[in-house]
């Protein structure tokens, strides 16, 4: 529908194929979106004002302001994952291995975007009730034990597993990430049967078929379920935090930190560094500040 007083159209970003954006307006209309310098950073969830310029083509006037952003980025240039998102879910499992590394980017990401994140561990059936409880360990010394973990199985009966992610999605505007082979896609797929049809349909329309490596869809069904389908990855940097966001995401260090002798302690080798003594004595996560120290690091060389 025409916004007020302006003649424009706002719509609603649903799907990026690289620097290919569609948008759909309040009748259900598809749009192809262009747009020029920051108009053209769009993410899925954006709500946007639209001029069009005919052929259900259209010219991105503005970005309304965002509830949230999350997005990944290196040296170079931003990847940007969704925008207004209620709720973040890292699809994991244990084949193929999931990456601790990933995990903890992702749950600074989410951290710093204020974005709520929830675990679901694929293929749990996989693992016996020894290996389960490490894991799980594993999982909460991660994330300081502040993000819900749901565990899943192959072999519940049909639809269990299903039903039980559900409310976690149930009336939300929800992203899906995982790397390759976790069973993201097939989750989708399970929750709104008609995703994939939606895709490729939407991918003939953006003429970004099978040459476009990336892509991010937004999904809805009748039922009230939104999920935003990104494409797995294998890496996820953070070079748009600064050293002070880092250190905020990481409370288990920072606070310690504040007891250290010198005020610019990197916790490497100074004296009286309160985090080299958490970390001797199992206060702190080794793993974690393994991770804290690379982000550190690579914030430094950007």
């Amino acid at each position: 529908m025409p916004a007020p007083d302006t003649g424009l159209i706002q719509a609603l970003v649903i799907a990026s194929h690289g620097r290919h954006f569609m948008a759909e307006d309040a009748q259900g209309q598809h749009w192809q979106l262009f747009g020029k310098g920051k108009r053209r950073e769009v993410a899925v969830g954006d709500s946007v004002l639209l001029s069009p310029s005919g052929d259900c083509q259209a010219w991105v006037e503005q970005i309304e302001p965002r509830r949230n952003l999350l997005y990944r980025s290196d040296a170079l240039r931003s990847k940007l994952f969704a925008a207004n998102l209620d709720a973040v879910l890292l699809v994991l499992a244990v084949n193929p291995p999931y990456s601790p590394e990933l995990l903890g980017r992702t749950w600074v990401a989410c951290r710093h975007a204020g974005v709520p994140l929830h675990l679901i561990f694929n293929k749990a059936d996989l693992l016996d009730k020894q290996a389960h409880e490490a894991l799980e360990d594993e999982l909460k010394e991660w994330t300081l034990g502040e993000t819900p973990i749901h565990f899943i199985s192959a072999t519940e009966a049909p639809g269990e597993a299903i039903e039980r992610v559900r409310p976690l999605v149930q009336g939300k505007r929800v992203l899906i990430l995982g790397q390759s082979g976790m069973g993201k896609s097939t989750l989708i797929n399970a929750l709104i049967p008609h995703a994939r049809a939606a895709t490729n349909t939407v991918s003939e329309a953006l003429n970004a078929g099978k040459h476009t490596t990336t892509h991010t869809q937004m999904h809805r069904s009748d039922d009230g379920l939104c999920l935003i389908d990104s494409p797995g990855f294998q890496a996820f940097g953070l070079h748009h935090l600064s050293e002070q966001d880092l250190l905020n995401e990481f409370p288990d260090i920072a606070e310690p930190g504040l007891r250290c002798r010198f005020a610019n302690c990197r916790h490497l080798k100074e004296p009286d560094c309160a985090v080299k003594e958490g970390l001797e004595n199992g206060d702190i996560s080794e793993a974690r500040f393994e991770l804290f120290d690379l982000l550190r690091n690579e914030l430094g060389s950007a």
